[in-house]
């Protein structure tokens, strides 16, 4: 089980699973937040707290963040029938993620 929480402690999330790979990507707000990506199924993620919900350009992605402390905390897609969203493996405890393989995506040339 992995859980991670925002600054404040007021949003929070856990995954039934294990951390194997994560990603990061270049595209504008991934860079700018500090987003490092573990994709999970939905129905294995619970999420927990106020969030405030950001939609850029294709508004295919919900992007979730603590409405107190503004950290961003997971997305989630638009169309409910794609099974995958993405956990920032930020907000796990410090060196939850240190060994982890890191993929590099290449979001800011789509």
């Amino acid at each position: 089980m992995l859980e991670g929480s925002c600054d404040c402690g007021a949003v929070r999330y856990s995954v039934d699973g294990a951390l194997d790979e994560v990603t990061e990507c270049n595209c504008g707000i991934c860079r700018r937040s500090g987003g490092l990506w573990a994709y999970y199924s939905p129905t294995k993620v619970t999420m927990t707290g106020p969030t405030d919900i950001y939609m850029r350009g294709d508004r295919m992605l919900e992007m979730h963040h603590c409405k107190t402390c503004r950290c961003l905390m997971w997305w989630v897609p638009v169309d409910q029938s794609y099974d995958r969203m993405g956990v920032n493996a930020r907000m796990l405890p410090l060196g939850a993620w240190d060994e982890t393989p890191v993929r590099k995506s290449d979001g800011a040339s789509w």
